[in-house]
């Protein structure tokens, strides 16, 4: 994988601002989002503003009290979705080979 490719993401502590994302995309409110993730409303809507400027599109629209998804938006979303289902995945991996018997196994190193 081209670093220079991602580069932008791993500059601004991206992470963050993803989480937020996929709360707000699948709530479809800023405050429902920043409940679930025990912020303030403010602090969910700037997360949204700064990763929107990291993307350089818009990726959530206001129509009046509803959010809607862009279609850069949607497709952010389903990379999310993927994203974090393999980071859960690795966790998953990794927490087996944090006990006393993972980290002896054989197949405990790199496949």
């Amino acid at each position: 994988m081209s670093k220079s490719a991602i580069r932008r993401y791993l500059k601004h502590g991206t992470l963050p601002q993803l989480r937020a994302f996929e709360a707000v995309a699948r709530l479809g409110s800023f405050t429902r989002a920043a409940a679930e993730l025990h912020m303030a409303q403010p602090t969910a809507s700037i997360q949204i503003r700064k990763l929107t400027e990291t993307v350089g599109v818009q990726l959530i629209v206001q129509d009046g009290r509803r959010l809607r998804l862009t279609s850069a938006g949607r497709h952010l979303y389903e990379t999310i979705e993927d994203l974090f289902a393999r980071l859960a995945e690795a966790e998953s991996v990794l927490a087996a080979l944090r006990t006393p018997a993972g980290v002896n196994s054989p197949a405990g190193g790199p496949q």
